[in-house]
């Protein structure tokens, strides 16, 4: 029987706690059913081949090398799972534009390096770049504050085609309508805002920035013209590939409005540029989870799809800059409480899935330790020859009681 990442606690009868190590990795034995992911007409992008031309085309995709991205009537591509997401509340209670006292680097006014700026105590804005009187050659400026300790990037560079790394995008220093993005989760720095951006109107979508991952596969635009794709994330991807086949990215980088617009969470990976919905195309979804957890990933499983995220590597300095502290890297704080409702019926609410509503599987033992049944659902109502109820909420968190 696969083991979730750490156990929570149960309100109901006897309860065994079991917090595991947080580094550990989740091996799942048994395959997720079709309610817990995307549908197969939802399904867009699908890892595509160079070396197979039938991969990558389902009944709703475009072929590789005709144009994609358009969304359908409804405003989709068809492979975005919409409405069910939940934002998760920042523990420290940070809103407004930003951490107060956090810092961050931004693009001088002489469009070359890169300062600066601290937020507000207010947080309610960022302030003046500030940038040393420098100028490109290191000599002094004569006081002008126009240039800065650090060169800006002027590109981002992925594995493409080849593997070799020499992808590259020109970087755009802006802030645009639409992306405003929330104080930092946490205070966490891998939540900083942005301050640059690729351009998805001046890049063929079906450029490879990876062996087997198009842009247009991660990024569309018309969810937004910029967008953030961060190279550690597409090379993680790109490992998860070639661990188990063909993989189908449900849902990539979005936008802040445009993930607003479909429910997401507050604080979703998928506006940082490392969080994917997956679905595999040639194994077991098992197995693609065990993939993404031993790689580094953050694996949940929801009630429309499976999402793995990088968020516990730094994020690409060539969006972000360099940061003001070191991430925190600590792991979200997954809870539930199981209740019985009377009649033998079950429920297990759920805090800091902030990615969308969890998944709940339920199972029910006799008297001797035997398993009786496993379903999935919101609610269960337990046999009456059950002895002992157990719930997996999200592969996370962990509860089961005596009856």
């Amino acid at each position: 029987m696969w083991e979730p990442l750490f156990r929570g606690d149960a309100h109901v009868g006897t309860v065994r706690e079991n917090e595991r190590n947080l580094g550990a990795r989740a091996l799942f034995a048994a395959a997720l059913l079709a309610a817990g992911c995307a549908d197969d007409d939802e399904r867009f992008g699908m890892g595509w081949d160079p070396d197979d031309p039938a991969s990558g085309v389902s009944d709703t995709d475009t072929p590789p090398g005709a144009e994609t991205g358009e969304p359908d009537d409804d405003g989709s591509t068809g492979g975005e799972p919409e409405g069910d997401e939940e934002g998760g509340e920042d523990p420290t209670g940070a809103d407004g534009v930003c951490n107060p006292g956090m810092e961050r680097q931004c693009l001088c006014e002489d469009g070359l390096h890169l300062g600066n700026q601290i937020c507000s105590e207010a947080g309610d804005a960022w302030g003046a770049c500030e940038c040393d009187d420098t100028d490109d050659s290191g000599g002094s400026t004569g006081g002008d504050t126009d240039g800065g300790d650090d060169v800006a990037p002027t590109e981002v560079c992925y594995p493409g085609a080849d593997g070799s790394g020499t992808t590259c995008f020109e970087l755009h220093y802006l802030q645009p309508d639409g992306y405003d993005y929330p104080p930092a989760l946490g205070g966490d720095p891998n939540y900083r805002q942005p301050i640059a951006y690729i351009d998805l109107e001046a890049i063929d979508p079906d450029t490879s920035i990876a062996p087997n991952f198009r842009l247009v596969e991660i990024a569309e635009a018309f969810k937004g013209r910029y967008a953030i794709v961060q190279p550690h994330a597409i090379e993680s991807l790109q490992a998860l590939r070639d661990a188990v086949g063909g993989i189908t990215v449900n849902s990539g980088y979005r936008p802040p409005e445009y993930n607003a617009s479909v429910g997401g969470a507050t604080h979703s990976r998928h506006m940082y540029g490392d969080g994917f919905d997956l679905d595999p195309i040639d194994v077991g979804l098992s197995t693609l989870e065990a993939a993404c957890t031993d790689r580094g990933g953050m694996l949940v499983e929801y009630n429309t799809h499976v999402h793995c995220d990088f968020r516990f590597d730094d994020v690409s300095v060539e969006f972000y800059g360099e940061a003001g502290a070191p991430p925190q890297g600590s792991v979200p704080v997954f809870s539930a409480t199981l209740d019985e409702q009377g009649a033998g019926m079950y429920t297990a609410a759920a805090t800091g899935f902030d990615e969308g509503e969890p998944l709940r599987r339920w199972y029910a033992y006799d008297a001797s330790g035997s398993l009786i049944e496993e379903v999935i659902g919101p609610v269960y109502v337990a046999p009456e020859s059950a002895a002992r109820v157990r719930v997996v909420v999200g592969a996370q968190v962990e509860l089961e009681t005596i009856r």
